[in-house]
Formats: C-alpha cells, structure tokens, sequence
C-alpha cells in the first residue's frame, strides 16, 4: 500500500463505523502476507469494523515494473469488473466478503 494511503488511514477519527479495502496490483496476494493487511489492521485500530477486502491485477509500474513499462497493462478485465460489482453488492447486502 502507499505510504500516503496508510498515513491517511491513522489520521482517520477513531470510529464505530463500517469500512472496507479495496486494492489492485501487479501481482496477486499471497495468503500468508496480505498487502492489504496493514490497511485492515488499521482501521481495525481506529475503531472500523472491517466488512471485507478486495483485490484484482491492474496495471502496476511499481519500482522494478516500471524498467519494463509496466505488468498487466490490461487489467483489470471485464471478469474483474464484475468481480467487483459483485463484491459491492454482497456489502451492500449486508455480506462480510473477501477476495
């Protein structure tokens, strides 16, 4: 996560409030270390209750991508468009998700 965006999310007033992460990357999640743990641990922090977390491949120029031009130059595609539609509409829903 961006440095940026996780000193906003400790700025954030403590809270008894509903949140979720939503991210893309380069590359995919590893199970055992999150990249969108630290956000989740944060807000957890603030007092959020975290109702779930998404994640897709998008384009990334990160660091060591950027030397090449970029991975995932056409991501996200139509199947994570709709992966993502449907992750909002299960949280809309009342659902607890993560992909």
């Amino acid at each position: 996560m961006h440095p940026d965006l996780l000193a906003f999310v400790r700025a954030l007033p403590t809270s008894s409030g509903r949140a979720f992460v939503f991210a893309t990357s380069g590359l995919p999640e590893l199970a055992l270390a999150p990249f969108t743990r630290p956000p989740v641990r944060l807000l957890q922090a603030r007092g959020f209750d975290v109702e779930g977390t998404f994640t897709c491949r998008a384009f990334d120029t990160w660091a060591p991508f950027k030397l090449i031009g970029g991975v995932n130059r056409l991501r996200p595609v139509e199947d994570d468009l709709s992966a993502a539609r449907a992750f909002a509409a299960a949280l809309r829903n009342g659902a607890t998700t993560t992909r």
